[in-house]
């Protein structure tokens, strides 16, 4: 099973020609290209306060934005007053107190899917890399994205971990210097202390502001942050066996919701019979039988479906922002389609849609006539709509005032008098 869906083949957006990168270089070999980030480096700062902000009592788990911050040797698990706040009044001043609280000690800020927080950056990091996916194909397991804070820091978790993402790294700020190591050929002749001193078997990149990493997933690395670096990196998902993890995670959560939502562990007195009745065996028995009913029922396969639609409209990047507040829309509203509506079937009688990862169901029959009336990003009114569906009556086209009020929350269409706000 691939990570990588089918795609479709489209124009490479501004900057980068996807299209050449993915013959000559995805899934082939490291290498270093010219190309603006999706964002700059003025928009780093906000978004690392917003991130780091829970994270100033401590450590937290399980929970995103993850934040990690390592000075000199390690990780520290309470970074606390060393975190960007609101008394930074830029990245440089946080930066500058970084070098005098460390007493001159190298430092990364490591802050993991931040984009969730911010609809823009979100939505101009998936618009930049929708490009590069109709060329490979569309990821079905999220993409981790990264933003990446350092100075005179060796980070060496890429060479301790088992690859199974390659990487896109735009660096906005200062310079990143990568040793990379072919996984496939197994490790380097030699253990990499000194990134800086040039070992066999490895190649070494590096890139400054404007320019865009990437490798392939069967690499480890190295990285070096120099110059005040910052990154933004995105992890795409690629090795095979990531599927089936996520599959059977889905498995377990089905199976245990089937089974009521029990919290007991399972534990069997000592001297509990195998084969009786009240026995470790057909207790284990009936749990297999509840995982054959899951994987032959349709509930699983709906609930693929629905995570793939998911998936595809937000090109993979996972967690997604918030939906925006709703508007007072009015047959006489004006707006305009802006955001990619994906469509997929759901049984014989309704169908899914998807906007920037948000997903709901309209009756199939109704489809198409709902998809042609909300018009291919020309102005439109909420009147023509109900016409078009038929919904003339007061009470019949407050049905389709709550659909569209739906896609200008999910940001699946814009109101044309907010275009004309100042």
């Amino acid at each position: 099973m691939s990570t990588l869906a089918p795609g479709t083949r489209g124009a490479p957006p501004r900057g980068v020609d996807w299209e050449l990168f993915a013959r000559n270089h995805w899934d082939r070999e490291p290498v270093r290209l010219t190309a603006p980030p999706p964002f700059g480096l003025d928009r780093v700062h906000p978004l690392n306060v917003a991130s780091c902000a829970p994270f100033r009592a401590g450590t937290r788990f399980w929970v995103m934005p993850d934040v990690r911050f390592l000075a000199g040797d390690g990780w520290l698990r309470a970074p606390g007053a060393l975190l960007p706040n609101a008394d930074d009044p830029t990245l440089d001043a946080h930066l500058d107190r970084l070098d005098a609280d460390l007493a001159g000690q190298g430092y990364l800020l490591t802050v993991r899917q931040p984009l969730l927080l911010d609809h823009a950056l979100w939505s101009a990091v998936r618009d930049a890399v929708s490009g590069l996916w109709r060329q490979v194909g569309w990821p079905n397991l999220p993409v981790v994205a990264e933003v990446l804070t350092g100075d005179r820091f060796t980070q060496h978790v890429g060479a301790a971990e088992a690859p199974t993402h390659a990487a896109l790294t735009w660096v906005l700020r200062g310079r990143m210097d990568v040793r990379l190591w072919d996984e496939r050929g197994g490790p380097p002749p030699e253990t990499i202390a000194d990134p800086d001193r040039d070992v066999p078997g490895t190649r070494a990149l590096s890139a400054g502001a404007g320019e865009l990493l990437y490798w392939p997933g069967d690499h480890r690395h190295v990285d070096v942050y120099r110059d005040r670096c910052v990154a933004l990196r995105l992890r795409v998902p690629v090795d095979r066996t990531l599927p089936f993890t996520a599959l059977r995670d889905l498995l377990a959560d089905l199976v245990h919701a089937g089974r009521g939502g029990d919290e007991t562990v399972p534990y069997f007195p000592f001297g509990t019979a195998v084969d009786g009745p009240d026995g470790v065996l057909p207790r284990l028995t009936a749990l297999g039988d509840d995982l054959r009913t899951v994987v032959d029922g349709e509930h699983l396969r709906r609930t693929l479906r629905i995570r793939w639609a998911a998936l595809r409209s937000a090109a993979g990047l996972e967690p997604i922002p918030a939906p925006r507040e709703g508007a007072a829309i009015t047959r006489s509203t004006r707006f305009r389609r802006t955001g990619e509506i994906v469509r997929m079937a759901d049984g014989p009688g309704h169908e899914v849609w998807a906007v920037e990862g948000n997903v709901f169901t309209l009756p199939r029959a109704a489809g198409d006539r709902v998809y042609a009336a909300l018009g291919d990003g020309g102005e439109t009114g909420a009147d023509e709509v109900c016409r078009a569906l038929g919904a003339d009556g007061d009470g019949n086209a407050a049905t389709v005032l709550a659909l569209l009020d739906k896609l200008y929350r999910l940001r699946g269409i814009d109101l044309v008098d907010e275009e004309r706000t100042p």
